[in-house]
């Protein structure tokens, strides 16, 4: 019995160095998801909390993906420092929190994202390790109260607002108006909200401007703010009274669960005669016939070549047949110099406008810019356009482009009439204000005299060098 004793003491001494020799586990870094709701409406926030902790601490912060999902807006909230301990451990890390907005309903997942963690395995030794995040689900979805809405738009509140931009207090053909449209919602993202739609009017021209979005979030309370500015200019080109509809949006209040309707009201114009626009050329009125205005408007332009002509006509018949034949070369170097003229190219143009060929039109147009001297040294129809400073000729010019190059022509579009007129109105204004430059008379050739100075005799002091 006393053997038996014996052994088993010996046994136990022998067990236990073997015991306390056995390793112990290391301490491995941890990652945690949730998300929260699981269900959430359409347009509204699920909230990602991503928790990384490490043994010890983390020398350098934890290397996140953007957790970006197809068809989902993801917003980053904030990080807030964490400190745990497990099992006797010590942990340090970080608590991420992101936004996630589905665009639309259906079933979205997060998987396949990886986060780098750097920490002090066995300090001051750092290690560096890949950990996956554990896949999650979410669901968004439209409430049977807001099956019906077109476009579908979820906010805790919405409000509409609008503000109209007169080019002048007592409107007149050739005026404009800005229409300014602001959306505000709370708790979704700008880019959810919808755009507003502005109506087209006969008699009017639309030319609506792109749209400015912005964001707040606020990083304590995570609530999130969001604006959508559209705005679209009218050009008035009729007389008349006109209504711009009213703008209504249909929008489901997360907060009561109720369809409400935010709405700009219609505005009124009165658009008044431009008889002083008309009188200038601006706005043509429809002459049924033959059209007089093209000859008249060629002897305005040319009436000093015309009188040189007629004069040297008359001389001609006056004198000898050599002061005839002297003549005649001065008159064949006035052509050839006239057919190289911009006169004899904007001659061209109009005569192209006359003959309604498009295609001529625009080689026509293009020639004759090539020899328009206030266009110098950017012959272009931009630089046309950026010169003359005038929105009427820019949306005949545009029209004119979108008839010839655009996929389906449309003759019944634009009018080649009007753009002549605007063309001619803008080619006289910018040769008058050419003409008005005056230029620096040039400076001498030589600034200093040609005269030498006497050479300095060699007795006397030489240059310091």
């Amino acid at each position: 019995m006393n053997r038996i004793a014996a052994c088993l003491l010996t046994l136990t001494i022998w067990a236990s160095p073997l015991a306390s020799a056995q390793p112990v586990a290391t301490p491995e870094p941890v990652v945690t998801v949730t998300i929260d709701p699981q269900r959430v409406i359409v347009g509204q926030k699920a909230t990602l909390v991503v928790t990384v902790l490490a043994p010890n601490y983390m020398p350098a912060p934890p290397a996140l993906p953007d957790f970006q999902v197809r068809n989902v807006v993801t917003r980053p909230l904030g990080a807030i420092n964490q400190v745990e301990q497990r099992e006797g451990v010590s942990y340090a890390g970080v608590r991420y929190e992101f936004a996630l907005f589905p665009q639309e309903p259906g079933n979205f997942a997060i998987a396949g994202e990886k986060i780098g963690v750097t920490y002090a395995a066995e300090p001051p030794q750092t290690r560096t390790t890949t950990i996956e995040v554990p896949r999650l689900v979410f669901e968004g979805f439209i409430p049977e109260a807001a099956q019906d809405l077109d476009p579908f738009i979820a906010a805790p509140r919405l409000t509409i607002e609008q503000s109209m931009t007169r080019s002048a207090q007592d409107l007149k053909v050739g005026d404009s108006v800005t229409r300014t449209v602001t959306l505000k919602a709370d708790g979704t993202p700008a880019m959810l909200l919808p755009p507003v739609t502005f109506a087209r009017v006969d008699g009017l021209t639309l030319y609506p401007a792109q749209p400015t979005l912005n964001e707040n979030l606020d990083r304590r309370t995570s609530a999130l703010s969001a604006t959508r500015v559209d705005d679209a200019t009218y050009m008035l080109e009729k007389p008349g009274d006109y209504t711009l509809p009213a703008i209504e949006f249909a929008w489901l209040n997360v907060s009561t669960g109720k369809i409400e309707h935010a709405s700009a009201d219609a505005i009124a114009l009165h658009v008044a005669d431009n008889p002083a626009l008309r009188a200038s050329g601006l706005i043509e009125a429809d002459v049924a016939g033959w059209n007089w205005q093209a000859p008249v408007d060629f002897a305005l332009d040319h009436r000093l070549l015309l009188s040189v002509i007629l004069v040297v006509l008359a001389v001609g018949a006056w004198y000898a047949p050599t002061t005839a034949r002297s003549i005649r070369q001065d008159l064949a170097r006035r052509q050839l110099a006239y057919l190289n003229s911009e006169a004899w190219s904007f001659a061209r143009l109009r005569a192209s406008f006359h003959q309604g060929d498009p295609e001529k039109m625009y080689l026509a147009l293009l020639g004759w810019l090539e020899r328009f001297v206030p266009q110098a040294p950017f012959h272009t129809i931009e630089a046309l356009k950026r010169a003359a400073r005038d929105p009427l000729l820019d949306h005949e010019i545009a029209s004119f482009e979108t008839n010839l190059f655009g996929p389906r022509r449309n003759a019944s579009s634009w009018s080649p009439r009007r753009l002549l007129s605007r063309i001619s109105r803008a080619r006289r204004r910018l040769l008058r204000s050419s003409s008005s430059i005056t230029f620096q008379k040039p400076l001498i050739d030589a600034l200093n005299p040609t005269t030498a100075y006497a050479q300095t005799s060699k007795w006397q002091r030489p240059v310091a060098r």
